[in-house]
């Protein structure tokens, strides 16, 4: 059987799956660092590969910064994510929407971090990912199981 596909593809404007503009100016990094974090995660993973593959089946992870905050010395954010089939199937409930993969209780994390700018937020977002990421992995492999 074929590794589980983990899609992180950003180039879609309109459905894009690293969301960062709380951010501000330096959304676009924080984003690319969100992809970098996905990806590092997985390459331990035999399971799980994000490179592209012939009839992909598997899964993309959508994340958020949903707070964020850089007053004083300090900068603060939280990321909230989910985790939708890839691809998209197109069924009576969901229409051709990508189906979310339930969790239980809500995927997110926060973190603090000392300083301002773009490597503040860099190692807000890392430290987040570090996090949160590695607990899709159990939730995918058991809902790949019954696809």
């Amino acid at each position: 059987m074929p590794p589980t596909y983990i899609n992180t593809d950003n180039n879609d404007k309109k459905n894009k799956i690293y969301i960062a503009t709380l951010v501000g100016q330096g959304h676009a990094d924080a984003e690319d660092k969100m992809k970098e974090m996905v990806i590092k995660a997985f390459e331990k993973e035999s399971a799980f590969t994000t490179n592209k593959i012939d009839n992909p089946k598997g899964y993309t992870l959508v994340f958020k910064v949903t707070k964020f905050d850089a007053s004083g010395g300090d900068t603060s954010c939280t990321i909230t994510g989910e985790i939708l089939r890839y691809p998209a199937a197109k069924t009576k409930s969901h229409g051709s929407k990508p189906e979310k993969v339930m969790t239980s209780g809500e995927w997110s994390g926060t973190a603090a971090v000392s300083g301002k700018g773009a490597a503040a937020v860099a190692q807000c977002v890392e430290a987040i990912m570090e996090r949160i990421v590695p607990k899709s992995f159990p939730v995918m492999t058991a809902d790949m199981a019954r696809r």
